[in-house]
């Protein structure tokens, strides 16, 4: 099977997790000072990757002074090779058939944050980048009970999408760059879909496939300058994909963008 390119290894940052759920470390922070309930974010990293190592790529604990949520930091499986996986898809990226149930490990986190922290209904967001975008997706599909709403970073799908069950729909937001070498934009046959067709997938499920052009753009990553072009799918749960030109598979965003997603997630959450 196709192995995804090491995710970022060279800092080799360790993590500190505070939390345990059956039998696995996870990292919760909360906003210093927040009073009431607050909104849980919870961070999927990449293939080889860890919570704090991903925090560092896309780091919404820089958001908690200016944006009150619950920050949860999970961490996958480690397997052979000491490379942390997220058991997603066939595809990715639990190469060696580990028997781990990855969606009740993110159900587990959940109830015990709840258990713990004071959480705002509607308002239980994940965002997942690469494996953890596979994941994130996944979770759509199996958890959208107690999800409200998922950012997908260079990620996909199963291919066979009858996999996804359906069940109640949440707001997603896709993110993938044109270059990305990794999780092509274009998809891989037989492999996963491509990142367009990931959205059409997720907009039939939601009953529509009309997609809202509007020629929008926003400047997400640095250098480039108006980079990411945005399309929204006319359905009755918020769909975007946002795509990245000639950004590849670890964009360089700027602090526009963590405070751009959260507020996306927060804008179509639950009421």
């Amino acid at each position: 099977m196709h192995r995804l390119t090491p995710f970022v290894v060279a800092l080799a940052l360790g993590c500190a997790p505070d939390q345990s759920v059956l039998g696995r470390p996870y990292e919760l922070v909360s906003s210093p000072g927040a009073e009431g309930a607050l909104p849980l974010l919870l961070l999927a990293h990449g293939y080889s990757a860890s919570g704090p190592l991903q925090d560092f790529v896309f780091p919404f604990s820089k958001l908690q002074d200016s944006r009150a949520f619950h920050y949860a930091r999970l961490n996958g499986t480690l397997d052979r090779v000491g490379k942390r996986f997220w058991n997603a898809t066939d595809f990715c990226c639990n190469f060696e058939d580990v028997p781990v149930d990855d969606v009740a490990y993110f159900r587990a986190v959940i109830e015990d944050v709840k258990a713990q922290r004071a959480v705002k209904p509607g308002h239980v967001f994940v965002v997942g980048h690469s494996n953890g975008a596979f994941m994130a997706l996944r979770l759509a599909c199996e958890a959208s009970d107690v999800i409200d709403g998922i950012v997908a970073v260079s990620g996909s799908t199963w291919t066979d999408f009858s996999r996804c069950p359906d069940g109640r729909k949440i707001p997603i937001l896709l993110v993938h760059g044109t270059d990305d070498g990794t999780i092509l934009y274009e998809g891989e046959e037989g492999k996963y879909p491509s990142a367009h067709e990931t959205a059409a997938r997720f907009a039939e499920r939601d009953g529509c496939r009309t997609i809202l052009n509007e020629g929008e753009t926003r400047d997400f990553v640095e250098p480039v300058d108006q980079e990411t072009r945005i399309e929204r799918f006319l359905c009755r749960t918020p769909l975007e994909l946002w795509t990245l030109q000639g950004i590849g598979h670890v964009p360089a965003f700027n602090a526009a963008w963590t405070a751009a997603t959260f507020d996306w997630l927060e804008a179509h959450a639950s009421p």
